[in-house]
C-alpha cells in the first residue's frame, strides 16, 4: 500500500467531495420543494419531484462530477505549483460542474428549478470546503494518536534538489509528512534504514546525475525490499522542462518527449469540444444580428470586399486562409507590409474594428473549419513566420498547436505591430508557456480576459 499521506488524504477528499455533492442536491431540493411542517413523500411538491426526473438528474450530476474533477486534477495534490492555483482549478471545476448541469437541462429540455440549481450549488461550495476542512482535521488528529508521520528523502546535491525541495515543502502537511534532505557522499544505505524505522519512508527522490546506474540499481531494491515509491530526479533543465512520458521497449526505457498536452488525443478532444461550443454560442448571440451591421460598415467605409483574406501559418506550420473583416483601402502591400500605428491605409471604421478585436470575429468560421482555436498563439504572416524563426530560438514550437483568435500574449498586451525584437521575445516565450501548460481552465480564464482587454489600446 502506498504510504504517502498526501496521497491517502486526496483519496478522502474524494470521497467527502461526493459526500458533499449529494448532500447539497438534498438540501437544494428541500429548500426548493419543502411546503408545510414535515417532508412528506405523498406531497404536492414531492411528487412534482419524482415526476421532473430530479433523481435522473442526480446520477448525471455525480457522473459529471467525476470526469470534471478527475479532468481538472483536483485529487492530484502534487500538480500544481502552489495553493493558489489548486484553490483556482477547484473553483472552476464547480463553475463548470454547473455549466454542463444547465446545458443538460436545456438539451433534455426538462426545467429544472433555478433556485434548486442555486441552492444546490452554494450548498455544495460550502460543504465541499468544510468538508475538506473536517477530513484534514480527522486524518490528522489520527496521525497524532498513532504517531505515524512518514518521511519524504531526498538524496544528491542538494543544488540539483533544490526546485524538488522548494515545491515538496510549499505543497506538503508538515503535520503528516517530514521532509529529509541526506548527505549526498555515497547512498548510505544504513541512514537509509535507520530513517525508515523512525518515520516510514513513503518516497524517495534520487539525482540521476549523482549516481552510478550500478548504484541507482541497489537504491531501487532497497526502495523494492521496504515498498518506498522511488523518483528519479531528471536534471536537465532545457529537456525536462517539456512533458515527459516513459515507454517501454522490452527491458529498455525510453522518455517521450511531448510538445505540448495537446499531444493526448483527450485534451485536443476537450479543446475541440470547447472551440466549437464557444463558437455555436458566438454564432448564436452575435454573428444574427451584430455580424451584417459590421458587414454593411466595412461596405460603406470604402470600396471593396467585406472580408480580408491572407494566408497565415497554421498547426504545424501549414498555411491556411485566415478571414478578417477588412480594415483597409485596398492596397498592393497588403500581403506584405505590416499594419503600423496611424496606417493611412486603415480606415476609419477599420480603426474601430482594430481597436475592439472586432476585425477577428470572422475567424469564428476558421474555428468551425479546423483551422484555428479559440484560444492559442496569434497566427503570423507566412513571410514573417521565417523571418522570425531565424531570430528566436524554438519559435517554431507555438506552431505545435493550431492558432489562436486571442491568446495568452494578447491578454497580457503584445498586440498588434511587432516593431521592437523584446516585444516578439515576450510575444513568443507567452505563446510558448500557453503551448506546454495548455488545460482548459486556462483557455476559460484567457476568454474571459480577452473581453476585459478589448477596449484597450494595442501596443
Amino acid at each position: 500500500m502506498y504510504k504517502n499521506h498526501e496521497y491517502l488524504l486526496s483519496f478522502y477528499y474524494r470521497i467527502a467531495d461526493f459526500i458533499a455533492l449529494n448532500a447539497a442536491f438534498f438540501i437544494g431540493v428541500y429548500l426548493r420543494f419543502y411546503s408545510g411542517s414535515s417532508f412528506d413523500f405523498q406531497s404536492e411538491a414531492s411528487f412534482e419531484l419524482l415526476e421532473s426526473n430530479y433523481i435522473g438528474l442526480l446520477l448525471f450530476i455525480n457522473l459529471t462530477w467525476f470526469f470534471v474533477s478527475n479532468q481538472q486534477k483536483i485529487y492530484d495534490l502534487f500538480s500544481f505549483t502552489s495553493k493558489y492555483r489548486y484553490v483556482f482549478a477547484v473553483i472552476a471545476a464547480i463553475v463548470l460542474q454547473l455549466f454542463i448541469t444547465v446545458a443538460f437541462n436545456g438539451l433534455i429540455k426538462t426545467f429544472y428549478s433555478r433556485f434548486f440549481l442555486l441552492y444546490t450549488y452554494i450548498s455544495f461550495s460550502a460543504f465541499l470546503l468544510l468538508g475538506r476542512k473536517l477530513t484534514f482535521f480527522l486524518y490528522s488528529r489520527k496521525l497524532k494518536k498513532k504517531k505515524s508521520q512518514n518521511a519524504i528523502v531526498l538524496m544528491g546535491a542538494k543544488l540539483q534538489l533544490s526546485e524538488v525541495e522548494e515545491f515538496l515543502e510549499s505543497n506538503i502537511s508538515t503535520e503528516t509528512q517530514k521532509l529529509i534532505q541526506l548527505d549526498p557522499t555515497g547512498i548510505q544505505l544504513q541512514q537509509l534504514q535507520k530513517i525508515n524505522k523512525e518515520f516510514p519512508i513513503s518516497e524517495l527522490y534520487v539525482s540521476l546525475s549523482g549516481y552510478s546506474e550500478d548504484e541507482i540499481e541497489e537504491l531501487s531494491l532497497f526502495c523494492d525490499n521496504h515498498f518506498i515509491r522511488l523518483r528519479l530526479v531528471f536534471n536537465w533543465k532545457k529537456v525536462g522542462s517539456q512533458n515527459l512520458s516513459v515507454v517501454n521497449f522490452n527491458q529498455t526505457n525510453i522518455l517521450k518527449l511531448s510538445l505540448t498536452p495537446l499531444d493526448d488525443q483527450y485534451n485536443a478532444i476537450v479543446k475541440r469540444g470547447f472551440d466549437l461550443l464557444f463558437s455555436l454560442l458566438v454564432a448564436i448571440l452575435l454573428f444574427s444580428w451584430l455580424f451584417p451591421i459590421l458587414a454593411f460598415a466595412v461596405k460603406l467605409s470604402s470600396p471593396g470586399p467585406v472580408f480580408f483574406k491572407q494566408k497565415r501559418s497554421g498547426l504545424n506550420n501549414k498555411g491556411f486562409n485566415c478571414y478578417k473583416f477588412r480594415s483597409m483601402k485596398q492596397n498592393a502591400e497588403a500581403d506584405a507590409k505590416q499594419a503600423t500605428q496611424n496606417d493611412p491605409r486603415i480606415t476609419k471604421v477599420g480603426a474601430f474594428l482594430r481597436k475592439t478585436s472586432l476585425d477577428e470575429l470572422p475567424q469564428f468560421i476558421n474555428v468551425i473549419k479546423g483551422q484555428m482555436s479559440i484560444v492559442g498563439p496569434r497566427p503570423h504572416m507566412l513571410k514573417h513566420t521565417e523571418q522570425y524563426s531565424n531570430l528566436v530560438g524554438n519559435f517554431m514550437n507555438r506552431h505545435a498547436i493550431k492558432p489562436g483568435i486571442t491568446g495568452l500574449a494578447q491578454i497580457k498586451g503584445y498586440r498588434g505591430e511587432i516593431d521592437d525584437f523584446s516585444l516578439l521575445q515576450n510575444r513568443v516565450r507567452l505563446d510558448r508557456f500557453y503551448v506546454n501548460n495548455w488545460t482548459l481552465f486556462f483557455d476559460i480564464k484567457i476568454v474571459f480576459l480577452t473581453v476585459f482587454t478589448m477596449f484597450q489600446d494595442h501596443r
